[in-house]
């Protein structure tokens, strides 16, 4: 935030609720502490178990004594990490998962440790699916904290393919580095000096997409200022696949330091007294154990997650999480005890012969999970209006950049088209054919279409008794989407015959009318869903369709693949029009009819 927003009071009150004041269980990791099976074996045997200093033991007294003293007590535990070698390390982490917090000496094993343990500690933590804090608690590199810091984060990180140029890109940026070499000798060296650690850092956290972010920088002026003062008459490529080049290059240096796995983007920030590390499940800051005494974690570690700039909805789902982590059982408590309701859904969810298993389940999960949030709305309601509060007073533009968003993005293509995707469609949750799923039909001739289904519901449930002339089929209203432009699509979207679906990864837009246009009229088939519309394996399916060839009629089977479904009202919106269109009486109409296709 900018830094009036980071001294607020109330911003920190939220910080805290959210997280710090649901930390239960502290598990400290050190090789020096003294842990209860070591002093233990020290009562009974002195020539054996602890033998460390007594800094060490006041360290863990001081700890144990400001645990006890909260409101709400800490629990916490001592692992010195001893007899435990390094191939191992990833089976010790589950056992620290369970921690609310964790303190975790970075030297492990004393001098002869540069970290490579505590760093395998750490990525098991981030690739595990418990979010975790944590704080490295050490004496640094005779004093050096940012090098520890940079080497977690290091660490932590995995290689960044999209930093790599295309081959013939990069071999046109050599090529013109080579030239001006020629000319201007140790150039190359000077433009590579000013992509440091730090720098390439700094460049994944503030600009994770987008590498030529490195420009706007520093360091980024300096190698424009270089780009400008090359010799004249002299070609080189853009100073954006320049800058790309050197992150890359970079890159390479440090490649044997990243984690193999991916473990999800990685941010880091640094200020004289402040320091903290991000993935997607894991909060790291590093802490002197020289100056910083264990009653300060508490305040330490809330400097740095604010200073790491919380975005508001990360600080409501967080709560959200913390919610049902702390009041999960009562309001548990609560949906089991209305037997009216749950004699409902039981008998459901315990029905012998179900016509969709998938749904059976599907609606159980959902009934709980909504009314579990009923239940811990209130508390949320509360917690979402401070956080609005407190958001809200500041400029809107500095609020979005530091979530690492951009407020210009609010409005455009790519974020409406998501927006429309996300709002009009849901995961498939049913395991036969109804209202609203969305069909790939393939064929070997022509490009895969794309229709809807626009039969009621309740006429889609398989083995439902009915007159079929095609045994085992059942019969449905499909209609034919067509392909749009998305600017047609995104300006008329309020129109309510656009579709925004996801296919294979990438968001396409469709009409239930032939160009989008309002006066077309849909293009509509009976189909036959074989077995009854139940799917196969990956929601595949066999239709059939009663076609015209050499004017007969015959029928031609074929498969297809159910995409996308359309969320329950958006799909009663298509149902109702294509209802009205097929129910027109056009009585004393006299007029040329469209032909439909």
């Amino acid at each position: 935030m900018p830094e009036a927003v980071a001294t607020l009071t109330d911003h920190e009150q939220l910080i805290k609720a959210v997280f710090i004041d649901p930390i239960r269980t502290v598990i400290a990791v050190d090789d020096e502490y003294p842990t209860l099976d070591s002093l233990i074996e020290r009562e009974i045997d002195n020539t054996r178990g602890w033998c460390g200093s007594d800094d060490d033991v006041l360290r863990v007294q001081e700890l144990l004594e400001y645990a006890r003293s909260k409101p709400n007590p800490w629990l916490v535990d001592v692992y010195d990490g001893k007899g435990v070698p390094p191939a191992a390390e990833q089976k010790l982490a589950p056992h620290l998962q369970h921690s609310d917090l964790l303190v975790l000496d970075y030297h492990l094993d004393g001098h002869t440790d540069h970290g490579e343990r505590a760093i395998e500690i750490l990525r098991a933590l981030a690739a595990n699916e418990h979010f975790n804090l944590v704080v490295v608690y050490t004496k640094g590199y005779q004093g050096d904290f940012n090098k520890v810091v940079r080497e977690i984060a290091l660490g932590l990180s995995s290689i960044d393919t999209e930093l790599a140029l295309p081959i013939d890109e990069e071999r046109v940026v050599l090529e013109e580095l080579d030239e001006w070499e020629a000319q201007e000798e140790g150039v190359s060296k000077k433009l590579k000096d000013e992509v440091t650690t730090d720098t390439y850092l700094e460049v994944r956290t503030r600009f994770p997409v987008k590498p030529c972010g490195l420009l706007g920088m520093e360091e980024g002026k300096r190698i424009i200022g270089y780009w400008k003062d090359r010799p004249d008459k002299l070609k080189l490529t853009s100073t954006d696949k320049l800058a790309n080049w050197l992150l890359n290059e970079k890159q390479k240096t440090l490649a044997e330091q990243f984690s193999s796995d991916n473990l999800g983007n990685v941010q880091v920030g640094r200020s004289d007294e402040i320091n903290w590390i991000r993935t997607d499940k894991l909060f790291v800051t590093v802490l002197p154990k020289e100056s910083c005494s264990p009653s300060q974690f508490e305040s330490k570690l809330l400097a740095a997650v604010k200073a790491s700039n919380p975005s508001p909805h990360r600080l409501l789902l967080t709560k959200m999480r913390a919610e049902i982590d702390q009041r999960g059982l009562t309001a548990e408590t609560a949906i089991l005890g209305n037997r009216h309701i749950q004699t409902v859904w039981l008998n459901d969810f315990l029905n012998q012969t179900p016509t969709d298993p998938k749904a059976v389940i599907v609606n159980t999960i959902n009934r709980h999970w909504e009314a579990l949030g009923d239940q811990l709305h209130g508390s949320l309601d509360d917690f979402a209006s401070q956080l609005q509060q407190v958001f809200a007073a500041y400029e809107k533009s500095a609020v979005f950049s530091l979530c690492g968003l951009k407020e210009t993005d609010a409005n455009s293509e790519e974020s409406l088209k998501y927006y429309n995707w996300y709002s009009t469609t849901k995961p498939i949750d049913r395991s036969h054919l109804t209202t609203g799923h969305i069909i790939q039909i393939h064929s070997t001739n022509t490009e895969p279409e794309f229709w809807i289904c626009l039969s009621p519901a309740c006429d889609m449930v398989p083995g439902r008794d009915r007159t079929q002339r095609f045994i085992g089929s059942l019969p449905f209203v499909a209609v034919k989407l067509h392909p749009v432009t998305i600017d047609k699509a995104l300006k008329n979207a309020t129109k309510n015959v656009f579709l925004f679906l996801k296919i294979e990864n990438s968001i396409e837009t469709y009409c239930f009318l032939k160009d989008g246009d309002l006066t077309n009229n849909p293009e509509w088939e009976q189909m036959y869903a074989q077995n009854g519309g139940r799917f196969e394996d990956e929601n595949k399916m066999r239709l059939s369709s009663v076609l015209e060839d050499g004017g007969e009629l015959k029928v031609t089977d074929f498969e297809a693949t159910i995409v996308a479904q359309l969320r329950s009202e958006y799909a009663l919106n298509f149902l109702h029009r294509i209802g009205v269109f097929l129910s027109r009486p056009g009585l004393g109409i006299n007029l040329k009819c469209r032909q439909l296709a």
